[in-house]
């Protein structure tokens, strides 16, 4: 229990996992922490947005989302930059980048891997760091490309750390913008120093449903020298289709972890 407040340590996971992914539903932060029905995470929420700690927005009249706050911020100290609004493909990129993450996290407590991620807009904050928003704005739009949308680390039983970068394409970009973007991944993949980069990758993943942006990227890969340590995969159907019982690890339920926690 926290002591001088009425949070509590759940409170403050559920704000750390919104904060850190931008905009999450309320069935990924039940995916998330395993909670045993949606009702709790709704009552939960409610209590975080009456304190000014998560926002609701409906996008498009139809998906809810929840966005972190300053004040979250301040108070977790998590190191990301914060939302103040949305748009159709900005939901809908960010969200699939949660649904990967949350599977990929799943997957690998089934198979003893340990996995750990970063992602976009964590990245984004240390390296575009403090200022006005206009100073911000442009160092980000001088460096979106350089940004990944994720960072990936898979530990091995042996120890053995693969770093990858992510990448989510909903829709296909034009020729020139694949091969500026995949000169820098021949140079992150050589090993060579950036000095923009905090991470040095061992591969890059695309994860694309459109056949064509998969014939694109296999196409531009080709004339690179590290272009066997780029694939391009679909996105689960697991995720696409909400089927995360097939993912999660048997007896993973939580009917009882918090049980009887109040709120």
């Amino acid at each position: 229990m926290l002591k001088y407040t009425s949070l509590k340590q759940k409170d403050l996971d559920y704000m750390t996992f919104i904060l850190r992914n931008g905009m999450v539903t309320a069935n990924q932060i039940l995916v998330k922490f395993r909670e045993p029905n949606i009702h709790r995470v709704y009552r939960r929420l409610r209590k975080l947005e009456d304190r000014n700690y998560v926002k609701h927005e409906r996008i498009a009249h139809k998906v809810g989302v929840y966005f972190g706050t300053i004040e979250s911020r301040k108070l977790t100290n998590v190191q990301a930059t914060v939302p103040n609004k949305a748009t159709i493909y900005t939901m809908q990129h960010d969200l699939l980048i949660t649904d990967l993450i949350l599977f990929y996290e799943l997957q690998a407590e089934k198979q003893g891997v340990e996995f750990k991620y970063r992602t976009e807009r964590e990245i984004r904050y240390s390296m575009i760091g403090e200022g006005d928003n206009q100073s911000k704005l442009k160092a980000y739009n001088d460096k979106r490309d350089r940004i990944p949308d994720a960072v990936f680390f898979f530990k091995s039983a042996e120890g053995n750390v693969t770093t990858s970068w992510i990448e989510l394409e909903l829709n296909m970009k034009d020729r020139k913008r694949y091969d500026e973007k995949f000169k820098l991944f021949d140079q992150l993949l050589s090993g060579e120093s950036q000095e923009d980069q905090p991470y040095s990758y061992d591969q890059v993943i695309y994860f694309a449903n459109d056949v064509k942006i998969h014939n694109v990227i296999n196409q531009a890969k080709q004339r690179l020298i590290n272009g066997n340590k780029i694939t391009v995969r679909k996105v689960p159907s697991v995720i696409l289709e909400d089927r995360w019982e097939e993912v999660m690890p048997n007896g993973s339920t939580d009917g009882s972890a918090g049980g009887n926690e109040t709120d």
